[in-house]
């Protein structure tokens, strides 16, 4: 084998393991977007359903007093 054959093969590989290093990063990346996102969607839905049932255990009691 002559130098520019085991050059090309050393660069083909490289070239491989650094594809695969970003495709790897890519799919992380758009993984934790997608998680955002799905928190972001969901927070309100999460936080309505509890404000009624918590707004359904309250006593009338504990309401403030008006001031008259």
């Amino acid at each position: 084998m002559n130098k520019g054959t085991i050059q090309f093969w050393l660069l083909f590989i490289v070239s491989i393991i650094l594809s695969v290093v970003a495709i790897s990063l890519f799919f992380k990346a758009l993984k934790l977007i997608l998680y955002v996102i799905l928190v972001a969607a969901l927070a309100p839905v999460i936080y309505l359903v509890l404000r009624l049932f918590i707004g359904r255990a309250k006593k009338p009691d504990n309401k403030l007093k008006r001031r008259e």
